[in-house]
């Protein structure tokens, strides 16, 4: 069906795909994709490059055109990160995305997951610590097939909490307690996502060397 593009179309639109998620903050997947495509004057029946080519794609652009300035950013995203992970810390706080992984640029959303009895705990939590915040919500894929059981769904509708800072917004999105056993997956990946806990990203920012001062 592909035959008539050209063999690297899915790497070109992986590219773009990654330029906006680093120049813009995008941070959905599809809605890079559909702008690079409409962006690049592309017919929409093109072969798209799963979510990982597109890691990949970013990771390379991350590595080619991040400065300074994006340096410092991004330290400064992950000590906001772990100030909030620590406050989170009985909710089991993990923290995932580009904010994790080094590609964050500037208008990177923080990605962090917690665990909880109920969404409806965490938003007490917050609000007693007067930290205002927006509802929203997310879809995640968690398995390839149903399991056995009724609540094992290939995809999962997660609460998400935002809460803006001085360095952007940070997602919290409220997983189920039992949802640790198992990290969401992405597409064209098998594994879960990379995610890391709070005494292990507290670890990482300590060994990070403190930039340099403008």
């Amino acid at each position: 069906m592909f035959d008539d593009f050209p063999s690297d179309l899915r790497q070109e639109i992986a590219q773009s795909a990654a330029r906006l998620m680093f120049e813009e903050g995008i941070s959905d997947y599809a809605r890079a994709k559909r702008k690079a495509v409409k962006l690049m004057g592309i017919q929409q029946d093109a072969p798209l490059p799963t979510n990982a080519e597109i890691d990949a794609a970013l990771r390379e652009y991350h590595a080619l055109y991040a400065d300074e300035a994006d340096a410092a950013h991004l330290l400064d995203l992950r000590q906001a990160a772990l100030l909030t992970m620590q406050l989170l810390q009985k909710f089991n706080p993990h923290l995932t995305g580009p904010v994790l992984d080094g590609t964050a640029g500037p208008y990177a959303d923080t990605d962090i997951h917690v665990f909880a009895e109920s969404a409806k705990e965490l938003e007490i939590y917050l609000l007693n610590q007067n930290i205002p915040y927006q509802g929203d919500e997310h879809q995640y894929r968690m398995s390839d097939r149903p399991g056995k059981q009724k609540h094992e769904l290939v995809r999962k509708r997660v609460p998400v909490l935002l809460v803006e800072t001085r360095f952007g917004t940070q997602r919290i999105s409220i997983f189920e307690a039992d949802d640790i056993r198992s990290a969401p997956r992405k597409n064209g990946e098998k594994s879960g996502i990379h995610r890391m806990n709070l005494s292990q990203f507290s670890a990482m920012v300590r060994a990070q060397p403190p930039s340099d001062p403008p």
